[in-house]
């Protein structure tokens, strides 16, 4: 280097770069942000999980073989956590008001201020002086009768029945709320607060790391307890690290296979140590220019390591054997490899580029990643490499290595190559014809991670705690503001009592009675608060009818409560512990938040008529089966279409570069083929068509494309002598298609079961792309073109 001041600037100015791009580098493990943001579907269950998950609450589920053990294990687990106040805020293993009583006072107390005013004078009725007496003797005919011993304790401690059919009072019988102790006692529950706001996924899975041993801890002596971890921080740091766990192994897989390759072709350590340091420098640079540019990377974003590792190092295997036979200088074997580099990195990343304009974010920004690294591979390879290759070529390097010689001569290989590549695409052809297209599946298990600890325990958790989830959908009803959303609220009321009584809907719990409502509070104020002088002889009437003191205190608490709060706030919201606990599952209220959650439960069958029959602006009745449904719906004819206009951007460059009408069909006879050859493949490998593995079809138009693009090149170059392309290109096909393929096909083993989709159908593409494009498409020149056939013009410079 005749200036190593210059080179060691830009040496330190690259390190400055990728250590500042890397240290921007995120993970989103919303697997949403994958999907398209303008679905309903995709809308309400982002506000839901956004505004009801619970970023910082930890479920610890407990599974004992008996009901003793399992809640003294419960108690154990919560008191340790509970001893770490610098760690956990808050460890529930019960209800707040199970632990205190009192405080379900206020709660009630804000359901009697917030409900109609004639539900208030219906009360105010029920407590006169010559209503009062009947109430209570009413009350205790009714314990006498049942045999409920939940009944007889509620009539016990409200015999005038202040939460008897209140709206919103059923939101403390464990419908509205996640569930803490299963029917047989053997299954619980403890919801952790987290004592710190989590920044990264990093501290998140470090916090779970410490939490998880020290609920290991507290069960020493009850080995035989089987704990569970699930919620927001367990699937954070469960997804997170198995991302950054896919890129390292993926990529790293991927350089191994790459090693082997070159070195099975070439049997040179030199240049293939400068090649895998040329891949890492792309690596790191890709990956920091995406830190400096995208957002969080995504499950599907995350894979982006191996495909750009894949596809880059073609441009390197291409610059390496052209110096093989090179006899000029750098610069010229830059300018030889230039325009071949350019057609083919050009068109890859015109393909991945092109996924911005799917509506899935998730390939978006797959597509943006690594077609960037395919810029700055080919940018590398092209700027780097070949002065490399020159510098350290020693003289039986000219001379071709004995593997080399069956894939770039033709002879009995090429015959028999082409013979099996025909029989393969018949044969393939056939099961399309036999089997049909491959199946669609569009279900949400493909967003989810394959083998997920949290996801396992979450299904747990909801089979013995929540009851049967089928039919179950979530309403979350937003708007700009408070009376927007009461409005919408009112306005479902009537629809959900019509659905039930057509016998759509067997039960719905609404939100609108714990929605605050401010003409409801300044009505019904006066009304309650005249209640108060009252209480002396309320209370004496109880007693009169056989009522201990006891049995009035909740109705002295509750009027206490409203009594505190006369005169009434501009907006009242009760915000004890117990109230907390209930509204934060059911409401977000202020500081630009305006959302309500409710709960339908539809017959079976009928969850997609009554999820078309209420959505609406604002109104989102959602379920991840449901998101299937409309992502079946939608996402077939968008993928349709962006091929198609990819396609068409494909055949409008190659007619102006090459201005052959026959070549141009060529190449889309062969892209054609390759792909209704994946469609057969897919049907006789049982695979399916999802959301991701769709988008294999635009990945394979930009890159399996390359080796069609490549051939007719070296058609041109050699005057349309199929044996001298074949020659020129062979070790290159070969070791690029391995190369891509590899990179797609290490994503098989990826965490995310989309992203392995998307992998595997790619990887097959590639093989088939490179079997068609190598062996059947010179034979179809020769067929159409005749085999010296130089009327094609050469290509324009780019």
């Amino acid at each position: 280097m005749k200036h190593p001041k210059i080179l060691l600037l830009i040496l330190l100015l690259t390190a400055g770069y990728v250590v500042l791009g890397l240290s921007r580098i995120g993970f989103n493990v919303d697997i949403l942000k994958l999907l398209p943001q303008g679905l309903h579907q995709v809308k309400g269950l982002s506000l839901y999980l956004e505004n009801f998950a619970h970023p910082d609450e930890l479920i610890v589920t407990l599974k004992a073989d008996d009901t003793v053990s399992a809640e003294c294990a419960t108690h154990a687990v919560a008191e340790a956590l509970r001893k770490e106040p610098l760690l956990v805020r808050r460890a529930a293993e019960s209800p707040p008001w199970e632990r205190d009583p009192s405080q379900l006072s206020e709660f009630l107390a804000y359901l009697l201020v917030n409900q109609s005013p004639k539900r208030a004078a219906a009360l105010a009725e029920r407590l006169s002086a010559a209503n009062a007496g009947m109430t209570a003797k009413a009350s205790l005919e009714e314990m006498g009768e049942t045999f409920s011993v939940r009944d007889m304790l509620l009539l016990g401690a409200d015999p005038y029945r202040l939460a008897s059919d209140l709206p919103g009072s059923d939101l403390l019988g464990g419908e509205g709320q996640a569930g803490f102790v299963s029917p047989d006692g053997t299954f619980r529950a403890i919801y952790v607060t987290s004592a710190v706001a989590f920044r990264n996924y990093r501290e998140t899975a470090e916090w779970l790391g410490t939490i998880r041993k020290l609920c290991s801890s507290a069960l020493k002596k009850t080995p035989s307890v089987r704990l569970g971890f699930t919620g927001e921080p367990a699937f954070v740091a469960e997804i997170a690290t198995g991302m950054q766990r896919d890129m390292v192994t993926s990529a790293i897989g991927t350089l191994a296979l790459i090693t082997l390759l070159f070195w099975i072709c070439y049997r040179r350590i030199v240049p293939l140590a400068w090649l895998l340091l040329l891949l890492l420098l792309v690596f790191l640079l890709s990956l920091a220019t995406a830190g400096f540019l995208l957002d969080r990377l995504t499950a599907i974003g995350a894979g982006f390591a191996s495909v750009m590792i894949g596809l880059s190092v073609d441009y390197g295997y291409f610059v390496y054997q052209r110096s093989l036979g090179h006899t000029g200088g750098c610069r010229s074997l830059r300018r030889d490899c230039l325009r071949n580099i350019l057609w083919t990195a050009g068109t890859t990343a015109a393909a991945f580029f092109s996924l911005n304009f799917s509506s899935l974010p998730g390939l978006s920004q797959f597509g943006n990643m690594v077609g960037i690294g395919v810029c700055i591979g080919a940018a590398v390879m092209l700027g780097i490499y070949p002065p490399l290759t020159l510098r350290f070529r020693k003289r039986e390097a000219r001379a071709e290595a004995p593997t080399q010689r069956p894939v770039a001569y033709p002879g009995r290989l090429i015959r028999s190559g082409e013979l099996l590549a025909g029989a393969l695409v018949i044969a393939l052809l056939g099961s399309l014809a036999w089997k049909g297209f491959p199946k669609a599946d569009f279900s949400p298990s493909l967003l989810r991670p394959r083998q997920s600890p949290a996801q396992q325990a979450l299904e747990e958790f909801s089979k013995r705690l929540g009851g049967d989830r089928e039919g179950r959908l979530n309403l979350v009803v937003s708007g700009a503001n408070e009376e927007e959303v009461l409005s919408r609220l009112q306005g479902l009321d009537g629809k959900l009592e019509e659905a039930r009584r057509r016998g759509d809907l067997k039960s719905f719990l609404s939100p609108l009675p714990v929605w605050p409502d401010r003409r409801n509070q300044q009505a019904n104020m006066p009304i309650l608060t005249g209640l108060l002088p009252s209480l002396p002889r309320l209370q004496q009437t109880l007693l009169e009818h056989g009522f201990n003191e006891e049995a009035f205190l909740l109705t002295s608490s509750v009027f206490g409560r409203i009594g505190e709060w006369n005169p009434l706030p501009p907006l009242l919201l009760p915000d004890n512990e117990a109230s907390s606990w209930i509204l934060e599952r059911t409401i977000r209220h202020g500081n630009g938040s305006f959302l309500a959650l409710g709960l339908l439960e539809a017959l079976p069958g009928r969850e997609g008529a009554l999820t078309d029959s209420f959505s609406a602006e604002g109104i989102y009745p959602v379920s991840w089966e449901m998101l299937g449904r409309e992502l079946g719906r939608a996402m077939p004819s968008e993928i349709m279409r962006i091929s198609l206009a990819l396609m068409g951007g494909i055949l409008v460059i190659l007619a102006f570069g090459l201005r052959s009408f026959r070549a141009v069909a060529l190449f889309a006879l062969t892209t054609v083929l390759v792909l209704a050859c994946l469609a057969g493949a897919m049907s006789l490998l049982g695979m399916t068509w999802g959301f991701f593995n769709l988008a294999a079809v635009l990945l394979l138009l930009g890159t399996g494309t390359d080796y069609s693009i490549l051939l007719l090149l070296a058609l041109r170059r050699n005057g349309g002598d199929t044996r001298a392309a074949r020659r020129e290109l062979g070790t290159v096909i070969l070791l690029c298609s391995i190369s891509a393929a590899a990179g797609f096909a290490s994503l098989a083993w990826a965490g995310n079961q989309g992203l392995a989709a998307l992998g595997k159908t790619c990887a097959l593409g590639l093989l088939l792309d490179a079997a068609v494009s190598y062996f059947l498409l010179p034979r179809a020149w020769n067929l159409i073109q005749g085999p010296r056939d130089v009327r094609i013009s050469p290509p324009v410079a780019i």
